[in-house]
């Protein structure tokens, strides 16, 4: 098996930040120009070449520029599930009192109000005992994503309108007690192959519910994984 080196790492980690952040990629000149990594560009070529082989990024085109693969970004966003810290969410979550809610409808909605307000995507709550389904922001995410769902977004309704369904689908996956998170062609839900979800069981009054977000691949992961794992 080949060893990456860490330049070979920098490499990968800078790709993939930069295609998150603002959804872009750098041909090696450029990654040169923008970070120091004291090589020259043929070299970074070659690293891009072995790190393609690696099928760690890919050439969408026939062209010199590289992308992530899914395969790198389910590895770099495993390493943010291991950094992301308690204290990154609690600085940013409003005065929230718990004890306050006097029913369980208000306590979902105001948690997930909470959770959509804080991370600027849209938030569901399941609980598939009481019945409920909870969402927020979902306006926003359809007027924000009007032109890349085009028909998908009346599957997305016809989802939401079918509760029970929708309920009983969460409910019988396959889940991991932590944070699950969905990634691009890994989503969960067939339509929505360019969007990644996070996803968490969680005990609310000694019943099995289901907190998670919603939104473009190019998210901020960092964040939004600390909010689902920190914000109960």
């Amino acid at each position: 098996m080949t060893n990456l080196t860490q330049r070979n790492i920098d490499i990968l980690k800078i790709i993939v930040e930069e295609f998150l952040q603002t959804w872009e990629v750098l041909w090696s000149k450029a990654l040169l120009k923008k970070y120091d990594l004291w090589v020259s560009s043929a070299t970074v070529r070659n690293d891009m070449a072995l790190l393609e082989e690696l099928n760690l990024i890919y050439q969408p085109y026939n062209s010199a520029w590289r992308l992530p693969t899914t395969k790198w970004l389910r590895a770099f966003i495993n390493y943010l599930m291991q950094q992301s810290p308690s204290y990154f969410i609690n600085e940013r979550v409003s005065n929230f009192d718990k004890n306050d809610i006097k029913t369980l409808e208000n306590f979902i909605y105001n948690l997930t109000k909470e959770l959509s307000s804080k991370t600027n995507e849209i938030a569901f709550f399941v609980s598939p005992e009481n019945s409920i389904l909870e969402y927020n922001w979902v306006s926003n995410f359809l007027q924000n994503n009007i032109k890349s769902l085009w028909e998908s977004i009346f599957l997305i309704i016809k989802m939401l309108e079918d509760k029970q369904n929708f309920i009983n689908f969460i409910e019988n996956l396959p889940l991991s007690h932590w944070v699950n998170i969905f990634i691009w062609e890994e989503n969960i839900i067939s339509f929505l192959k360019d969007y990644s979800i996070i996803l968490k069981p969680i005990n609310i009054w000694w019943k099995v519910s289901y907190i998670w977000i919603i939104w473009w691949l190019k998210m901020n992961y960092f964040f939004n994984i600390s909010a689902v794992k920190w914000i109960i």
